[in-house]
């Protein structure tokens, strides 16, 4: 009877060791980059030195990039992560400057006991790793669908629908090397990162103004309390073309590159 129950509970993933911490048994490991940078293999480890590291992380990266099969213990980790901005480290890929251009940086991370989610399929630690740095870990059995700020799936929105209207973007790649940046900055002020939400922010970006935001209309729908997931980016994709018109005039020229 005993070992059928150990059986179950490593199936599922999670054991409570001697001192009552959780043990989470054969997960495998994938990490998601919503930071504007490039990042090199990320290493997450447990009190226990138990380790793992990740893929090299483009911005907007990590679905689908998997580590497989490891165990951790505890309720507490540690990130050592290193990186820079891709179009500098482009530029001085092959001068002695690039190592120069690369942070290198240790995170904690708390993860509070959790239960693994229910289902028979292989169970994943994500780490999730957020435009101001911060760090979250959560369970899934899912390996696609995963993505919390969906970085590449709106630069392709963008750039097959505005592409012509999009000024000095040579390809879809350049788009995502600052649309990055742009979703940092619309997260720390507004906590853009549902799907809708982006694609309204990014056209308005990118397509009418830089400093839309700026426009009374569009703050105090950016700023409403009670904005609820998509009500942004719906109300900014059905803005009539002579609030669009108006925004532009009165604003900065779209799609700046120099994005603070």
């Amino acid at each position: 009877m005993r070992k059928g129950l150990i059986g179950v509970l490593l199936w599922l993933g999670l054991l409570a060791g001697c001192n009552g911490e959780p043990t989470y048994q054969g997960v495998s490991f994938i990490a998601y980059n919503y930071t504007p940078w490039n990042l090199e293999p990320v290493r997450l480890s447990d009190a226990s030195g138990n380790v793992v590291s990740s893929s090299t992380l483009v911005p907007g990266g990590g679905e689908g990039r998997v580590s497989c099969c490891y165990t951790f213990k505890g309720t507490d980790f540690t990130v050592k992560w290193s990186g820079g901005d891709p179009e500098l480290l482009r530029k001085h890929l092959f001068d002695d400057k690039f190592d120069d251009l690369m942070f290198k940086k240790e995170t904690a991370v708390h993860f509070p006991a959790t239960k693994a989610p229910d289902g028979d399929g292989t169970l994943y630690l994500e780490l999730h790793i957020y435009p101001d740095e911060h760090m979250e870990l959560a369970l899934s059995r899912n390996l696609t669908g995963q993505v919390r700020i969906p970085i590449v799936e709106t630069t392709r929105w963008l750039y097959g629908k505005y592409g012509a209207q999009l000024t000095g973007y040579e390809n879809a790649t350049q788009l995502k090397h600052v649309l990055a940046k742009v979703t940092r900055q619309a997260w720390m002020r507004y906590r853009i990162e549902d799907a809708e939400d982006m694609r309204g922010y990014m056209y308005l970006y990118f397509v009418v103004a830089s400093d839309f935001d700026k426009h009374a209309d569009i703050a105090k729908l950016l700023k409403d309390p009670n904005r609820k997931p998509g009500d942004f980016g719906r109300a900014a994709l059905a803005l009539p073309n002579e609030k669009i018109a108006q925004i532009k005039a009165s604003g900065t020229p779209p799609g700046e590159k120099n994005v603070q």
